[in-house]
């Protein structure tokens, strides 16, 4: 971990650079605070030396969710980060994801991960929050400011297991089973209840609530 001395008086937050088309450094700048633009190993705004952000739009947060993406970014921030924050911008969450399932990542989030989850309205609402948490950081909590973070190799596999076994009723025996002869989670949303119910440990009960929940419109 490298600390960095800040010019006395401002509000210093690093920026990845991947961010950089999203216009939000230059809201942050309009508002006072000095944008460094850097590779972040982890996170997309480093606030101080325990905070970091992670931003998603509501388009991008579901896509993560599907292909697990959100699970080990939240494990490297939950490394990494002693309040590590999920920023979700934006309110589009007709994607193809029924509500149980979106609620149901957001408490494994909160509850296994640590992690705080803040929602936005826009690119100017996110540029506000992320500039107040760092000045309240560094001003009020005189917290310094810090590069670090380490990535994680990936594991698909377990993440597969993970987002299956989120499911209510399904244990990771039962998720292994699954992937086992399903192969791809995309496969496993679209079957239907009788070949759920030849999964060992699903029976007709647990099937139909399960192809329910997938099945079932995400209403707002």
């Amino acid at each position: 971990m490298q600390h960095i001395l800040k010019p006395k008086d401002q509000v210093v937050i690093f920026v990845d650079f991947r961010e950089e088309p999203s216009g939000i450094r230059g809201i942050m700048e309009e508002l006072g605070g000095n944008i460094r633009k850097l590779d972040l190993k982890v996170g997309d705004y480093i606030c101080s030396d325990r905070v970091c952000v992670e931003r998603k739009t509501s388009e991008d947060f579901i896509n993560s969710i599907i292909d697990g993406r959100i699970f080990q970014q939240a494990e490297e921030l939950m490394d990494n980060f002693e309040k590590p924050i999920l920023i979700i911008e934006g309110n589009n969450f007709r994607l193809g994801m029924n509500e149980n399932a979106l609620k149901a990542a957001l408490s494994s989030l909160i509850l296994n991960y640590g992690i705080s989850v803040i929602s936005t309205v826009n690119e100017l609402d996110t540029a506000k929050t992320i500039f107040w948490l760092a000045k309240k950081e560094q001003e009020e909590s005189k917290r310094k400011i810090a590069i670090k973070g380490r990535k994680k190799p990936k594991d698909i596999k377990k993440l597969q297991e993970y987002i299956i076994s989120g499911f209510p009723g399904i244990s990771t025996t039962i998720s292994k089973r699954i992937l086992k002869k399903f192969r791809t989670i995309k496969k496993f949303s679209n079957v239907t209840e009788e070949e759920l119910k030849e999964i060992e440990g699903i029976g007709k009960v647990l099937a139909k609530k399960l192809k329910g929940i997938m099945s079932k419109k995400y209403d707002d």
